[in-house]
């Protein structure tokens, strides 16, 4: 289960550079055959499904929320990748009950050190950890 959650978070990641790039059309379009031609996995593929509808469809909270950790850069001064990826960990983590925090932060920093910049890692990283303890002061939860 491990290794189809890591497959579905690269293809989500893909695919939602894909429709920040080309604009949110992307996923009525072209979606089901962007992650079809991604994987055979029929698990991957509705994971990812749901990866991408579920972050893309809080990327603007997301957005505003990650601002706030990182004040230097606004959203959309940051690399796509790392914008995308931000905002992929930050709906898992609000979203996403049955994925440890830690896994979510790790996961993230693994797609920057795999698909982003060599200084994306440690930025992602900070930003992420900002946020996990903002949400986790402000939901009362714990990791």
């Amino acid at each position: 289960m491990f290794q189809q959650q890591k497959s579905a978070r690269k293809i989500a990641l893909q695919a939602l550079f894909q429709t920040d790039m080309q604009g949110p059309d992307f996923l009525a379009d072209i979606l089901p055959q962007f992650i079809a031609g991604a994987t055979e996995d029929v698990d991957v593929r509705e994971l990812s499904t749901s990866m991408v509808l579920g972050a893309w469809g809080y990327h603007e909270t997301a957005d505003q929320w990650l601002t706030q950790f990182s004040p230097r850069w606004t959203i959309s001064r940051m690399p796509a990748v790392d914008r995308n990826i931000l905002r992929l960990a930050a709906w898992e983590l609000t979203s996403r009950g049955d994925v440890p925090p830690k896994v979510v932060l790790d996961e993230a920093i693994n797609l920057a050190r795999e698909f982003s910049t060599d200084e994306s890692a440690a930025f992602i990283n900070g930003v992420l950890d900002a946020a996990l303890k903002d949400y986790l002061f402000r939901t009362g939860k714990t990791v």
